[in-house]
């Protein structure tokens, strides 16, 4: 019953992880997403560790392309528009620390390292919903 249960996780978890990832036949596999599959396919990528490693490479990448993004845009605004997009970017990113941190709590203790994995997860979709929202505004 235990194998069991910790294959039953093991799935879970790979079905939570993957589908981040994952496109449809016909879009374009984004650079990072295709790094993230790479990584999570190798036998190191399917450790508990090794999935989140794999989670947090692509967060840094996103949140790279988000830093690439936020000065296109700021560049291609009029200044009224730059002002609006800058207050609220700090805005964000004042949140998004704030959940970092929040993330970190003690609450983690009892929860195991199954929740590492799903905060990276929520980590990547947060900044690629921002990515998102921000090239909303370029031209």
């Amino acid at each position: 019953m235990k194998r069991f249960y910790a294959l039953l996780c093991v799935s879970l978890t790979l079905g939570a992880v993957a589908p981040a990832f994952a496109a449809s036949p016909e879009e374009k596999v984004d650079p990072i997403d295709k790094a993230a599959n790479e990584c999570l396919a190798k036998p190191e990528g399917q450790t508990t560790a090794g999935m989140v490693d794999c989670t947090h490479k692509a967060f840094v990448a996103y949140d790279k392309q988000l830093n690439e993004v936020y000065k296109k845009v700021l560049a291609t605004v009029d200044a009224e528009s730059a002002k609006q997009i800058r207050d609220a970017q700090r805005k964000w990113v004042a949140w998004r620390e704030a959940q970092i941190k929040a993330d970190d709590g003690p609450w983690r203790a009892d929860r195991g390292s199954l929740a590492s994995m799903d905060i990276e997860a929520m980590n990547v979709d947060a900044v690629r919903a921002r990515i998102k929202e921000l090239q909303y505004y370029a031209p």
